[in-house]
């Protein structure tokens, strides 16, 4: 024998509604009891007789029992801005096709493979929107491309390329080709401009980019044949500075105001580097970093 608006009664209101009183509540305030739903509160008019008459109870009981716990209204989910990231594979222009790597692989093709990449990643999590500047076979000049990328009102650019660095040996490849290698200077490194006052913005974004990359366990470039061309940043080590009279200096790092960086990959004349680029894993920590960082630059300033 049971007395009271106790659990034995709850769970016999359950087991009579079946899967609906999974997912349904009656509500009970201090003055009256809110019919939810037409048919439940249909059923439960026909079943309550039965339900008395098997638990008697008193009014006392009632008015003091312990109540099923209600569902909580939730916060209503706040829709996060996208963040406009415009993906630039560099060169692949004119006759503009970028180094020659020690397989004889073209800087062109590997860019325009990574920058894919990283745009369908930074897609998939749903924080981004991407511009492509460079897709398929197309070959849009740069001028043609920073056009495009303002008009879009890109947040920031990232353009891939790759470096060549130091002096290179012919090594004969397996077809009678011959391909030039340097195994002695690898890494990657991160560059941008420092003229006007976009320059906090592509230094906090540069600086981003490099950590990520060194965290995610990419190794930095050394510099050592930088010397003439860049000023190594004084706070990340893979952060390099385009410091050349402002006509030599890179053309797509100061066209526009857009908060903009070259990642240059790794060293395409380093055969042990240009296969770690064959890996799916380093497409997949390279995405994940740049996605990363680009996420510390939105965070304002503290």
């Amino acid at each position: 024998m049971c007395s009271g608006f106790d659990a034995g009664l709850y769970r016999l209101m359950t087991k009579t509604w079946g899967h609906e009183a999974s997912q349904k509540r009656v509500l009970f305030d201090d003055h009256s009891a809110e019919q939810i739903s037409h048919t439940r509160g249909q059923t439960l008019v026909l079943l309550l007789p039965l339900i008395l008459a098997a638990w008697p109870f008193d009014s006392h009981s009632l008015q003091n029992a312990e109540l099923p716990p209600q569902p909580q209204p939730q916060a209503a989910k706040v829709k996060l801005k996208k963040i406009r990231v415009a993906v630039d594979a560099g060169h692949g222009y004119a006759d503009n096709t970028g180094n020659i790597g020690g397989h004889c692989q073209r800087e062109m093709d590997h860019t325009l493979v990574v920058a894919d990449f990283l745009a369908d990643a930074l897609e998939k999590t749903g924080r981004f929107e991407v511009m492509r500047s460079r897709v398929g076979n197309a070959l849009p000049r740069y001028q043609t491309r920073i056009a495009a990328i303002e008009k879009w009102k890109a947040d920031v650019v990232i353009s891939i390329h790759s470096d060549a660095r130091g002096l290179a040996t012919p090594v004969e490849q397996g077809d009678g080709g011959v391909c030039w290698q340097n195994p002695d200077e690898p890494g990657f490194s991160v560059l941008w401009n420092d003229e006007g006052p976009s320059f906090p913005a592509r230094q906090k974004l540069g600086r981003a980019v490099g950590s990520r990359l060194r965290d995610a366990g990419f190794v930095e470039y050394s510099g050592v044949n930088y010397a003439d061309l860049y000023t190594q940043d004084p706070v990340e080590p893979s952060g390099w500075i385009d410091k050349r009279p402002l006509k030599k200096r890179v053309y797509f790092l100061r066209a526009s105001k857009i908060p903009t960086v070259i990642i240059e990959t790794h060293h395409a004349l380093d055969v042990t580097e240009v296969a770690r680029w064959d890996e799916p894993k380093t497409f997949d920590a390279f995405s994940a970093a740049v996605a990363a960082a680009i996420l510390d630059f939105a965070q304002p300033a503290k």
